[in-house]
């Protein structure tokens, strides 16, 4: 017969399991958006503050809940904006102008 703490144990893995998924499945749709055009950053970036806002402001919470929770919205925040960044850059380089080869 299994133990009890075992039970335990496997339905905290599945409930992480399925948090992460979602957390994942959240952020490739967030960028699924952006890629389409579909959503700006910023207006993702302001959606992700506000998020975060009301997960500390949450009373009656487990603190450490919320410290992880923030964290990793904060990470989101930081790959979405890293996404921003890297789009930009690759933008300014397709519209920059090629500059004519030197002759030999």
């Amino acid at each position: 017969m299994p133990e009890r703490g075992s039970e335990k144990n496997d339905g905290a893995a599945v409930l992480l399991g399925e948090v992460q998924a979602a957390l994942w499945l959240s952020e490739s749709l967030i960028l699924a958006l952006l890629e389409a055009n579909l959503l700006d950053t910023d207006t993702i970036l302001e959606a992700i503050d506000i998020v975060i806002a009301a997960k500390k402001t949450k009373a009656g919470e487990d603190p450490e809940q919320v410290r992880a929770a923030v964290t990793r919205l904060a990470t989101i925040s930081a790959s979405i904006a890293a996404a921003k960044t890297s789009a930009n850059s690759v933008e300014v380089k397709r519209s920059a102008p090629t500059r004519p080869k030197p002759s030999t």
